[in-house]
């Protein structure tokens, strides 16, 4: 019976080491991928008093599960953003979660950001050559999440900021830009996000 039991516990150990050591090993080689397509700010705000449930997610919510390898469970995010045409241009970016299946769209965090003077360069998804884009260096945080949403830089340094945050296990991510018309000689215009898992 000793026997036995000693088997079963081994057995326990050598998966939990397993599955331990393929979720980190995904969690090492998460590259960055697209979040937010590169587009001007969000026409509509994501209406909470009418259109919070899960059947009115927009439809450019990103489903993040299917992504994160064998352990579906999507934990720790680093989020980044760029846009262009010009270093010092703002935005204001808004984050949903949804879980999976139903529920309502549930408040991450919202803030403002900056672009600063490190050029993208290439686009992280694709490779293909930008121009005129910059990888924001400020982002500040206003959050109600169920962890502390933490940004890596709020005050500025010209490289590149991120977003911090446990996920908590959610499945679908919405994050709205605003305040980014191009237009208006102050605002960043076309902003994108990419987001990459960590920890």
């Amino acid at each position: 019976m000793k026997l036995n039991m000693r088997r079963v516990v081994l057995a326990a150990c050598v998966v939990a080491l397993i599955c331990c050591m393929g979720f980190f090993t995904e969690t090492y080689h998460a590259p960055y991928t697209l979040l937010r397509a590169e587009a001007n700010e969000d026409a509509t705000a994501l209406d909470l008093t009418t259109k919070g449930d899960f059947a009115n997610m927009p439809a450019t919510a990103v489903r993040l599960g299917s992504n994160a390898g064998a352990n579906n469970a999507v934990g720790a995010l680093q989020l980044i953003f760029c846009g262009g045409a010009a270093a010092d241009k703002t935005f204001t970016y808004t984050i949903y979660a949804w879980r999976t299946g139903n529920g309502p769209a549930e408040f991450v965090a919202t803030g403002t950001g900056t672009l600063g003077t490190q050029a993208v360069v290439a686009y992280p998804h694709n490779r293909a050559t930008a121009t005129a884009k910059f990888w924001a260096d400020t982002l500040t945080v206003t959050g109600r999440w169920n962890k502390t949403v933490t940004s890596t830089d709020t005050s500025g340094n010209n490289q590149v900021a991120k977003l911090l945050f446990d996920f908590c296990g959610y499945e679908y991510i919405y994050v709205e830009i605003s305040s980014a018309d191009g237009s208006t000689g102050t605002e960043a215009g076309n902003v994108s996000v990419y987001y990459s898992y960590f920890g």
